[in-house]
């Protein structure tokens, strides 16, 4: 069997979209670990703050990936080969280590001009994130000479730099929410939850909604095969969850609006995507995402059940 009769295979192909996606999350997760536990001017590495990171780079691939599908007309089969460009985000820990430097990588705060300079600039000129810079350039020459490669067009070349790669910066750079009342966010979120935990929830929550627009058809599709058992899941999930929240919220602790529908979401998810891996998709990674989806969710209903130093 030579290579392209292998990648023409199905299950050969399934194979090699689960390592590609492992791969991915093993970038991302040493990543996570190494900005925050071995080259932070303070190690912080922690529970949540793992959760935390780690929700927001994957926001940010399935970011790309939608846009690489509905700008450049990607092939949701090809999405998972994205992967191979994931060791850029090692730059700036390179760039530390060489200049023998510690990180103390934040969300851009200011005011929106500063915030919007930072951005234009590849953060040259933040005091915190210039680290960001030789990160910042070398994606926007892969993405620019990807888009170019997989579209042929320099118009929808323009088009996905400037929602793709400047949307991602604005919506995945600035900090938008935040603890409230103690935080420089742009939205103040009441919550009893500590800010890693909103945000691993918020960011969560993110990826579920990127992940849904990028795969929209085979999730679509998903439901007219097996309408009756991923309804009641849903319908369940959303009830279970709602009905549990009420209880603890009236029991144990009041939770906020935002608490209530954080943490909805992510039973919900966790229920739905528990019944969807039983099922199998013709997502890419057959059950990988399901399986995925669900163990992330368990790993934050764990933690916030069992750790101590959750709330407020």
């Amino acid at each position: 069997m030579n290579c392209h009769d292998f990648l023409k295979n199905k299950k050969h192909a399934k194979i090699i979209e689960i390592c590609l996606f492992i791969f991915l999350f093993l970038v991302i997760f040493s990543r996570v670990f190494l900005e925050t536990a071995v080259f932070a001017k303070r190690p912080y590495f922690s529970y949540f703050v793992a959760t935390h990171h780690c929700a927001w780079f994957t926001f940010v691939f399935f970011y790309f990936a939608l846009c690489a599908r509905y700008i450049l007309g990607f092939k949701p089969d090809k999405i998972p080969y994205l992967a191979i460009f994931s060791p850029v985000i090692y730059v700036p820990l390179l760039h530390a280590w060489i200049s023998g430097e510690n990180l103390k990588l934040q969300y851009l705060r200011g005011d929106f001009s500063k915030m919007v300079t930072d951005i234009f600039t590849f953060y040259w000129f933040s005091e915190r994130d210039s680290y960001f810079f030789f990160e910042m350039i070398a994606l926007l020459i892969i993405f620019t000479v990807l888009s170019y490669i997989v579209s042929r067009s320099v118009l929808r070349t323009l088009l996905n730099i400037i929602i793709g790669f400047y949307g991602s910066m604005f919506l995945a750079g600035i900090q938008f929410f935040g603890v409230a009342p103690r935080t420089k966010a742009v939205f103040k979120i009441h919550t009893v939850f500590k800010n890693h935990i909103l945000l691993s929830l918020i960011y969560f929550t993110a990826v579920i909604i990127t992940f849904s627009i990028c795969f929209a058809p085979e999730i679509k599709a998903l439901f007219k095969r097996d309408m009756k058992p991923l309804l009641i899941s849903l319908i369940c999930g959303i009830c279970t969850a709602f009905t549990a929240i009420f209880v603890i919220s009236m029991k144990l602790r009041p939770l906020h609006i935002a608490d209530f529908i954080l943490l909805t979401v992510l039973w919900t998810v966790l229920v739905s995507s528990a019944t969807v891996l039983k099922k199998g998709t013709t997502l890419p990674g057959n059950r990988f995402f399901p399986a995925l989806f669900s163990a992330f969710s368990l790993v934050l209903i764990l933690g916030i059940i069992f750790r101590d130093k959750v709330f407020v």
